[in-house]
């Protein structure tokens, strides 16, 4: 019992001085519905005094859909002291300025270059107990993060925090030495339908986001995010092809008053069409997809997906 208890003590020594957010292992991709597991390696020098009840404190990124705070598992192991849980950090705790963890989190380390940044959420947790804790203390721990993705596939830009509950977001001690914040490269979960895409400007859009080819769609381009070859341009016309059941393609792309978008707020500019008649159906035939691009009157200049020559797509299903 004394060896567990002095082994304990060593680990609680741990919370607080400088703290090093040394890497994250992240799989190469993932499939929605299923759970994903991150790995924050981290490292932790007391080296500046005691704290008395401090709790280590991480934080990630995920989309606001997959409601990650009550669908996440967070647990630590240290290379000598044992393992623990971690929990979420209640809505009344504050991180920075009067605002709860999530929202300073954003306030201060911005949401990683993601675009839409509204639809994700840094995500808090904390470790179960507080400790107090000495100096004098170096180790390793690594945080283990399960989420379980939600049922769209989706790309976003992955983002960490790690901290403490003592230093919380205080300069008091430099900038970043008793926090870090790291961003990586865009994270991809697959699966079935249209992609939820954060990593790329959402150029083009089609609402509802959910229809089948007997409903009226509005194809919207938004320049105004990402600068694009066709900002300059007064006439925006839809060029596309749809994609029938049974494997047929559709095409129109003719430069006519039935394809040009009409302006609606600032640069913006929309078309709404019955894709039935849009593309001539055939009677009796069903489409599964549209391919569209974006263009001027010559048809020369495209603007697509990701700002590039590849087409956006529109998968029709229904609610």
């Amino acid at each position: 019992m004394k060896k567990y208890t002095y082994a304990l003590f060593l680990f609680l020594a741990l919370l607080a001085g400088c703290v090093f957010l040394e890497g994250v292992d992240e799989p190469t991709g993932a499939q929605a519905g299923t759970d994903i597991t991150f790995t924050m390696h981290t490292r932790i020098d007391v080296a500046d005094g005691g704290r008395s009840n401090v709790r280590l404190i991480i934080g990630f990124l995920a989309p606001r859909g997959w409601e990650a705070t009550a669908n996440s598992t967070v647990t630590f192991t240290t290379t000598s002291f044992g393992s623990g849980k971690m929990v979420p950090v209640p809505a009344s705790v504050i991180g920075d300025k009067g605002q709860p963890w999530p929202a300073a989190l954003k306030a201060r380390f911005g949401m990683g270059g993601n675009y839409r940044p509204d639809e994700l959420e840094w995500v808090v947790f904390w470790t179960e107990q507080t400790y107090n804790v000495a100096q004098g203390v170096k180790q390793n721990i690594d945080v283990k993060i399960v989420t379980k993705a939600g049922a769209d596939p989706t790309r976003f830009k992955t983002g960490y925090f790690l901290g403490t509950s003592s230093e919380g977001l205080s300069d008091v001690f430099g900038t970043n030495n008793v926090y870090k914040c790291q961003f990586k490269s865009c994270f991809e979960v697959g699966g079935t339908g249209d992609v939820i895409d954060f990593c790329n400007p959402q150029i083009g859009a089609v609402t509802p986001g959910l229809a089948t080819d007997n409903d009226l769609i509005t194809l919207s381009f938004d320049p105004q995010v990402v600068q694009t070859p066709l900002n300059a341009v007064a006439d925006i016309y839809c060029c596309a092809k749809a994609y029938t059941a049974d494997g047929q393609v559709l095409e129109t792309c003719v430069q006519t008053p039935a394809s040009q978008l009409r302006p609606y707020t600032g640069n913006r500019s929309a078309l709404t069409i019955w894709p039935r008649a849009f593309f001539n159906v055939p009677d009796g035939k069903t489409l599964t997809k549209i391919e569209y691009f974006f263009t001027d009157a010559t048809g020369n200049i495209r603007v697509g997906y990701g700002n590039t020559a590849s087409p956006f797509v529109f998968t029709f299903k229904c609610q």
